[in-house]
């Protein structure tokens, strides 16, 4: 795909925590479908927490991935530590992202090749007085311009800028980040004064604003269609209105149970279109394995979903219980999510599965006397019953969900019981969830392996199949 303006490249951190490589994923597809960048050009800087198969996830995509050795204190300055992977990167121009924003329309044009930019800070972070006193500590005798913030009617120095956005031209970044990183060194070394006023988490964007001062490099404010909030309502003071929206920076509040974008409202006509863009573009590449993770971690009230919630969570268990569940000499969990059904059951050498390791370290919690694998371990032994429930309907592909039913199967070596579709829905084709391909019965029945499939239930809109071999 060919993109305008300077050769820019991209570049975000992931962290441990599974939201950063869910709205990552969601980034890195927004940056090459909306800002027309080539998918190498997009840098995805992992910090050593982050596991290797979320990593591969984002090489298989064609992301140039990099490992992160965090900066300081690990928790502040990820630009600086960014820098230290591009040094050698052919472009002409750096953009420093956090990984909670999103593209929507390309955004080359508000960059300016010969200067630094960055927006100002959505509010006075730190205020204007602590702001001044920092710069009196540090021996300046005189002060940037003063500026009005992007959120509110307050003054800040127009250099001090929102984290969530810089963009550095290459020539600059050797001198710019040398310095930045002496202040953020300095700031980190004395951190009280900021921690007194709870400001601590601005150190690298007031390094970044020092930095400037101190280099005189040359510097443009951007306006805030390239680093617009969401996450509270405001006035937008530095937007250029007639200009589109081109970059959301919605905070990770404002992600939903769902996995998509749901700012505080009522929203204005240009931020709906500029969400509506986002949310379509999140539902094209929704990546399963990466929401689940997430979801598990932001949102263990809702874990596995209503599915395992109130009377369905009721109903599966009775009908387990019916289907003599516990009178199985051993029990194969496939997709046990957070144990919601099964976790007061008497099952015998239960061992469940998951792809996502948040829930399966919970599930370790509340059952310790039960064994558990990250999927697709393919090692573990067969069980006279094997669970499904509501895991066929997640899976993306055709090829993941024949590969499931052929996995339940093969595992399966008296009962299996499982649940999904048998037809599809106008519910199925309009959620970005859910998935369907062929009837489940139909998809039982090709395996050869049953004597008998019955149909022994249905909760919500699935249907329950008992399987029994030969």
């Amino acid at each position: 795909m060919q993109r305008t303006g300077p050769a820019l490249i991209a570049s975000f951190v992931l962290d441990h925590d599974p939201v950063f490589a869910y709205t990552g994923w969601n980034l890195a597809h927004s940056l090459a479908n909306c800002g027309r960048f080539r998918w190498q050009d997009i840098h995805v800087q992992c910090t050593p927490a982050v596991d290797s198969r979320s990593v591969g996830m984002f090489d298989a995509i064609g992301c140039t991935t990099h490992r992160l050795t965090p900066f300081g204190d690990g928790k502040y300055c990820n630009k600086l530590a960014q820098w230290e992977n591009l040094k050698s990167v052919q472009a002409d121009q750096l953009v420093f992202l956090d990984t909670d924003m999103i593209c929507v329309r390309p955004f080359a044009d508000f960059l300016d090749a010969d200067s630094i930019g960055g927006k100002i800070v959505d509010l006075a972070n730190p205020d204007l007085a602590i702001l001044d006193a920092l710069f009196e500590r540090f021996g300046f005798s005189d002060r940037p311009e003063l500026a009005q913030v992007d959120g509110s009617d307050a003054l800040t120095y127009n250099t001090n800028c929102n984290g969530g956005f810089y963009s550095v031209p290459k020539r600059f970044a050797d001198s710019l980040f040398g310095t930045w990183r002496e202040y953020a060194e300095l700031l980190l070394s004395d951190l009280d004064p900021l921690r007194e006023v709870g400001k601590e988490a601005h150190v690298d964007q007031i390094a970044f604003a020092l930095a400037i001062h101190k280099t005189k490099l040359p510097f443009k404010q951007l306006p805030s269609n390239v680093n617009y909030y969401l996450h509270f309502r405001g006035p937008h003071t530095s937007l250029i209105g007639e200009q589109h929206l081109s970059i959301l920076h919605y905070h990770n509040s404002a992600v939903n149970v769902v996995g998509m974008i749901e700012p505080p409202g009522p929203l204005e006509e240009n931020e709906q279109t500029a969400v509506a863009v986002a949310n379509k573009l999140i539902e094209d590449h929704f990546n399963t394995r990466l929401f689940w993770e997430m979801r598990y971690n932001q949102f263990p009230e809702r874990g596995s979903g209503v599915g395992s919630r109130d009377a369905n969570r009721d109903y599966k268990r009775n009908l387990l219980k019916a289907e003599g569940a516990e009178e199985a000499q051993s029990v194969l969990d496939v997709g046990c999510g957070d144990l919601e059904v099964v976790r007061s059951l008497d099952l015998h050498n239960y061992v469940g599965i998951d792809r996502s390791e948040v829930t399966l370290e919970s599930a370790a919690a509340v059952r310790p006397d039960w064994s558990f694998h990250r999927a697709p371990a393919t090692d573990v032994s067969g069980a006279e019953l094997v669970l499904c429930f509501e895991v066929t309907i997640h899976q993306e592909t055709p090829e993941d969900y024949f590969e499931l039913i052929r996995y339940v199967t093969e595992k399966a070596t008296r009962t299996l019981i499982i649940s999904g579709y048998d037809e599809p829905t106008e519910e199925i084709l309009t959620n970005h969830m859910l998935y369907f391909y062929e009837p489940l019965r139909e998809s039982l029945e090709q395996t050869g392996k049953f004597s008998s499939i019955r149909r022994i239930g249905e909760h919500t809109t699935v249907v329950v199949y008992r399987c029994d071999v030969g």
